[in-house]
């Protein structure tokens, strides 16, 4: 890590260098575009994390469950894995509500439940969907689809890699648009339509 910060600069000169030289400006746009993509699905991915551990703590503070604000954000940093890692962070509270007494369980549990209703149907597309120009539902179906199809994989790479398969499908498009011919009546149209 230390190092791919340090030469960061020299990645996308280097991997340039294996692509013809028509098409290396090109490429550095789509590669670039990748990049942020996936950056800012890493940001999105830490704001909802601080989000989820904003919540607990929130819901703890309101049932006096002790320790709370420590669970809290450790549920929160392990939200960080989809909901595997929601999984591992409610079980600390639910140990220390279950020593406490059997009702502070049940509303530990009551708090787990109403926390993962408003982060997995609310925060976290919202969140996910602004960071990366996508709609909240198309989160919601790729998790579900890559989820049932690759598990946890899917869970984790889901998003990240659709919005890379967005990026390059978009950039194939445009090339095609370009190249084809098809669409330059559309092209005239529009420009016809903006010069009156």
């Amino acid at each position: 890590l230390f190092y791919l910060l340090q030469d960061g600069e020299k990645i996308l000169p280097a991997v340039l260098q294996v692509f013809p030289t028509r098409s290396r400006k090109r490429m550095s746009i789509v590669l670039t575009e990748m990049n942020q993509q996936i950056s800012s699905y890493i940001r999105g991915q830490l704001t909802v994390a601080i989000a989820v551990a904003i919540m607990f703590s929130i819901g703890y503070a309101i049932i006096g469950l002790p320790y709370g604000v420590t669970i809290a954000i450790l549920a929160g940093a392990l939200n960080v894995i989809p909901y595997v890692g929601s999984f591992f962070g409610i079980l600390p509270a639910l140990i220390v509500g279950f020593v406490i007494s059997p009702w502070m369980f049940v509303q530990v549990f009551i708090v787990f439940v109403i926390e993962q209703t408003l982060e997995g149907r609310i925060v976290s597309p919202l969140i996910l969907g602004n960071s990366l120009q996508m709609h909240p539902v198309t989160i919601l179906v790729v998790l579900l689809s890559t989820g049932k199809i690759f598990g946890l994989v899917g869970l984790l790479l889901g998003v990240p890699g659709y919005a890379v398969l967005k990026v390059i499908i978009s950039h194939i498009f445009d090339w095609y648009k370009e190249y084809s011919g098809l669409y330059k009546e559309n092209v005239e149209k529009e420009e016809n339509s903006i010069e009156n």
